[in-house]
């Protein structure tokens, strides 16, 4: 018997072949068939032969339209990998992430080439300027599948680049463990840079499932949309709940054809998780631990009643893949520590850096998360915290100190530190500096270089920086100056 293959690509023929006229995605207002979807993305990959030459990597907008879906199957049944770019990220951050990925191909709407060409874009297309028929329908194989990017601590975004094994290894374990059909509905809130989309679009078309992509504003009608569209699989960061809950929407039985739910990019308060089973009472909920650098996610916990934490557990590592909790250089298998990860999800490094992150210990490759967790006497993993600055806003992670290097140059011999704030619930960044200067220019100069969540809330001009008894920075002081003044 032949194996099953878990690529990407073959899941979604796959789904092509048994199904061809199920609906693949609705987007836009319209439903697109999986042999209208395949169609597409055969003329995509079509193009991509003709222009790309010997590039393995082709940008992809990620505007919610079916072009980005299409490309993004157009580009991997080509032999290439695609580089997502957030639609709302300023062109200087494309810029950065482009040259850092070597791509000068986008698949885009008309309406951004002239931004791309200014991010250094020399090909483009777009719906129009597809061939008007396939030209091919072979797939080829690859060894990288994308490359997304994570805030990095010295102002430039960092490249992380993923192959297609350790999506296979992912789509695996997901596809086999959890039960989809053919009827189910995803939900596709996840931007198609934030990695978590990587799962919203194969798990659902591994299935022969639809993907339900909302409009852009979809956080905020989330509730609405999904019940308009009998959403029957939801995927989420926490936030997006907590923001229904502050609403005053997630009501005991508002969601009542959810059957599976998935919450992964931040911790996981229970309360807020008893919240949801209630207003989807017939799901099975899951929280999904992942950084980047392990594929999406790597861990998981069913949200059960024996559960008492105040945060839902990051729970066990997926089977075959490893964690242990460091302290020094020793790696335990119980007690507290910064978790590392071990195993096939595991990705080969950073795009033309090198970090220490990425360790060699007992014959295996393993990442140092930067999460401090504890692993209890059953193997299940509790997430305390960080061991470094690190943030996560709805889910983004963000390095403070990328804020700071884009402040740098134009505080002279000043300093910026950024530290997060939680106000009414949320966590915002406030920004320090103590030079006295007008902080509109510096607002300006950071929305030319960084999306708006990484934004501070305020920048705030101090004579001098706290420091502690041993002259390190006092970054509780400062926290605790933005919280109460």
């Amino acid at each position: 018997m032949k194996e099953t293959s878990f690529d990407p690509i073959d899941l979604f023929l796959r789904s092509v072949r048994e199904m061809p006229e199920r609906p693949a995605v609705h987007v836009d207002g319209r439903s697109w068939t999986y042999a209208e979807l395949d169609h597409l993305s055969q003329r995509i990959a079509a193009w991509c032969d003709a222009v790309c030459g010997d590039e393995q990597r082709v940008a992809v907008h990620g505007a919610r339209t079916v072009l980005a879906y299409a490309g993004i199957l157009g580009v991997l049944r080509s032999g290439r990998a695609y580089v997502p770019l957030h639609p709302d990220h300023p062109p200087l951050r494309w810029r950065s992430m482009l040259t850092r990925a070597s791509v000068r191909t986008a698949i885009a709407p008309a309406q951004v080439h002239a931004q791309l060409r200014e991010a250094g874009i020399d090909l483009l297309v777009d719906l129009d300027g597809l061939p008007s028929a396939a030209a091919r329908s072979n797939v080829r194989g690859s060894r990288e599948a994308y490359v997304m990017f994570t805030s990095g601590s010295t102002g430039e975004p960092k490249g992380v680049p993923v192959g297609r094994e350790q999506v296979a290894a992912y789509l695996q374990h997901v596809c086999t463990t959890y039960a989809f059909s053919p009827e189910d509905r995803f939900t596709q809130f996840f931007a198609l840079s934030f990695d978590l989309s990587v799962h919203d679009l194969f798990v659902c078309w591994g299935a022969g499932a639809c993907l339900c992509v909302p409009p852009a504003d979809g956080a905020l009608q989330a509730m609405s949309f999904a019940n308009e569209q009998a959403i029957t699989v939801w995927f989420s960061v926490p936030s997006q709940v907590a923001l229904l809950q502050r609403m005053r929407l997630l009501r005991p039985g508002a969601l009542p054809k959810v059957r599976q739910a998935f919450f992964c990019g931040e911790p996981l308060p229970l309360d807020l998780a008893r919240a949801f089973c209630e207003a989807a009472p017939h799901a099975q909920v899951v929280n999904l631990y992942g950084p980047t650098e392990t594929t999406i996610a790597i861990t998981e916990q069913v949200v059960g009643p024996e559960l008492t934490e105040r945060v839902v557990p990051l729970g066990r590592p997926f089977p075959g893949h490893w964690a242990r909790v460091r302290t020094g250089e020793a790696l335990a298998t119980s007690g507290e520590g910064e978790l590392v990860l071990s195993g096939p999800q595991v990705n080969a490094g950073y795009l033309g850096q090198s970090s220490a992150s990425f360790f060699e210990a007992g014959g295996q490759r393993w990442y140092a998360t930067g999460d401090r967790v504890r692993m209890d006497p059953e193997g299940v993993l509790h997430f305390l915290g960080r061991v470094d600055e690190q943030v996560k806003l709805a889910g983004h992670r963000v390095e403070p100190g990328e804020i700071d290097a884009v402040l740098k140059p134009m505080l002279g011999d000043g300093t910026a530190v950024t530290v997060p704030v939680l106000r009414a619930g949320a966590t915002e960044l406030a920004t320090f500096i103590d030079v006295e200067m007008d902080p509109i220019p510096l607002f300006a100069a950071l929305r030319e270089r960084l999306p708006a969540y990484m934004l501070p809330s305020r920048i705030i001009v101090v004579d001098r920086f706290p420091h502690g008894t041993h002259g390190k920075l006092d970054r509780k002081a400062l926290i605790e100056r933005a919280t109460h003044g």
